[in-house]
C-alpha cells in the first residue's frame, strides 16, 4: 500500500459529497417553486369569489381557407 491510496479515497469521498450537497440545494429550490406554485393556484380556488374579475367573451372571425388548404 502507498501513501497515495488514502489521499485518492478522500477526494473521491469529497468529489460525491460536493455533488451530494450541490443536488440537495438544486432539489429543494425546485421543491419551493413547486409549493409555492400550489399555494398561489389553491389561494385563487379557494378564493375565486374574493378576486374581482368581469368575464369577457370576445367573438373572432376566420378567413375562409385558401383552396390550396381544402380537402
Amino acid at each position: 500500500m502507498t501513501e497515495t491510496e488514502p489521499a485518492s479515497g478522500q477526494q473521491r469521498r469529497a468529489f460525491w459529497l460536493k455533488h451530494l450537497h450541490q443536488w440537495h440545494w438544486i432539489s429543494s429550490a425546485i421543491c419551493l417553486i413547486g409549493m409555492l406554485l400550489f399555494a398561489v393556484t389553491g389561494f385563487t380556488l379557494n378564493h375565486a369569489a374574493q378576486i374581482e374579475a368581469s368575464p369577457s367573451v370576445v367573438t373572432r372571425q376566420r378567413p375562409p381557407r385558401p383552396a390550396c388548404f381544402r380537402r
